[in-house]
């Protein structure tokens, strides 16, 4: 099974050092990968839809923090509207309040309930996991939490298990 994940990042590429580590960690594993800043969501939720219904890709995982994390959700809902499915998605720290859509077999989201970040809500026909994961209790701020051991630990376990089909 041919496996894609897409990492994005928030509002300027350097304050998303945890996607970076994440992209390094997972290219040694020869998982392919595409990392980019949240505003190009759109055109990688193009490029994911290609991708599935061509048959390119089987699996897709979706990784963002703060305004990446955002743009994840957005990219699972454009390809609910293109019917198909997303195995996973693990937001890091939202600053904008979303809700999980249907498609989405699995979201993971870790936060700061002290900080700018918010709980991700399930949408009224959501049916996957939803875990939100509060790291309020730490020494952690809204940049540093993405390189979390605890974050980065789960994130790759996640994504290496991560395995149902987008179609």
């Amino acid at each position: 099974m041919h496996k894609k994940v897409y990492l994005l990042r928030g509002l300027t590429n350097v304050l998303s050092p945890g996607i970076d580590q994440l992209n390094e960690d997972l290219q040694r594993r020869n998982v392919d990968v595409t990392i980019a800043n949240h505003v190009f969501s759109d055109s990688l939720a193009l490029d994911a839809i290609d991708g599935c219904k061509s048959g390119r890709i089987n699996s897709i995982v979706l990784v963002g923090h703060s305004l990446g994390a955002s743009a994840a959700v957005s990219m699972a809902e454009q390809l609910q509207r293109a019917g198909l499915h997303v195995a996973l998605i693990v937001t890091i720290d939202p600053v904008v309040k979303v809700v999980v859509p249907n498609n989405v077999r699995t979201l993971r989201n870790f936060y700061l309930s002290s900080g700018v970040g918010t709980a991700v809500e399930p949408s009224g026909h959501f049916h996957g996991t939803l875990q939100n994961v509060d790291m309020g209790k730490t020494d952690y701020g809204h940049v540093s939490l993405t390189t979390a051991p605890t974050i980065q630990n789960q994130a790759m376990r996640d994504i290496l298990a991560a395995n149902s089909s987008c179609r």
